[in-house]
């Protein structure tokens, strides 16, 4: 009897020992998977705290890459302008010819023309330029207002020793009067647009036509020569500029003129549009018939 009681006792204790032997050894096998998961995880960190440092690194060589390429294009830029400028101030007189009297001095401005018109009396222009004569017959009767302001700033010697500051060669137009030579000058006063002559019958080889902002009745002393087809194609659907002239004498000397090229061809740099060679109005002289 006393012999089964201890075998019994020994059993339970058996079981309870083989029951912490299990809890022991799943203590330990959880203790190896969370040092494993905590390894892990470090080594995650770490490989992504790299990646950010490498990220970072990258974005921060591509922004200074970035950064020398536009200063280097403003270099390029700034190299260009001077470039433009220095060949601009560095220009010599066209076809041979000297600079003129009043050769770059700004000009009077006017509140208003006075009136110089007479009735019964046509006029006309022998205007001098550095390559040659251009002889302009006005149209009174068509453009009386662009017309008289024209013969009394011509009369007045505004023009003379003006440059033809302009040669847009997409348009075959040659542009001059400005007071300063260049088209932000103001006159001081503007005239009506007289349309008429231009909208029956364009702007043929020739023409001479005013200068506008944009509104043919805010036009003043500026004005074109047109020197081929191209200013009439461009401007089939758009007659807004008064042609008050053609030129009856001369259209040689303006094709000549505007075969001269211009200094640059990017718009928003200083050559552009600029003749390469300087062309004076050397003067303008009013003639009368009748």
């Amino acid at each position: 009897m006393s012999s089964s009681k201890e075998q019994k006792k020994q059993t339970k204790r058996e079981k309870k020992a083989a029951k912490e032997a299990a809890r022991e050894a799943a203590r330990r096998e959880e203790a190896r998977r969370n040092r494993i998961t905590a390894a892990v995880v470090a080594a995650i960190v770490l490989v992504g705290g790299a990646i950010a440092g490498v990220t970072i690194w990258q974005e921060r060589q591509e922004q200074a890459a970035l950064e020398e390429e536009q200063l280097a294009q403003q270099e390029e830029i700034e190299q260009q302008i001077a470039e433009e400028e220095e060949a601009i101030e560095a220009r010599e007189v066209a076809c041979g010819a000297d600079e003129p009297p009043g050769a770059g001095e700004e000009r009077d401005t006017y509140d208003a023309p006075g009136d110089v018109l007479e009735d019964g009396v046509d006029y006309s222009a022998v205007i001098e330029t550095s390559c040659g004569e251009l002889v302009v017959d006005l149209h009174a009767d068509e453009a009386p207002e662009t017309v008289n302001s024209f013969v009394f700033l011509a009369e007045d010697g505004f023009f003379d020793g003006l440059e033809i500051f302009r040669n847009a060669t997409s348009i075959a137009a040659l542009q001059t009067g400005s007071g300063t030579d260049d088209a932000g000058w103001d006159l001081g006063y503007t005239i009506p647009g007289e349309l008429e002559l231009a909208e029956e019958e364009g702007y043929p080889p020739g023409s001479v036509a005013m200068a506008n902002p944009g509104d043919p009745d805010q036009a003043g002393s500026q004005f074109f020569f047109v020197y081929d087809d191209e200013f009439d194609e461009a401007f089939a659907d758009n007659r807004t500029y008064t042609r008050f002239a053609d030129v009856v004498n001369g259209l040689d000397v303006l094709t000549e003129i505007g075969e001269l090229g211009t200094v640059g061809d990017d718009q928003g740099f200083p050559g552009y549009e600029v003749p390469e060679e300087r062309v004076y109005l050397e003067s303008v002289e009013i003639v009368t018939d009748g």
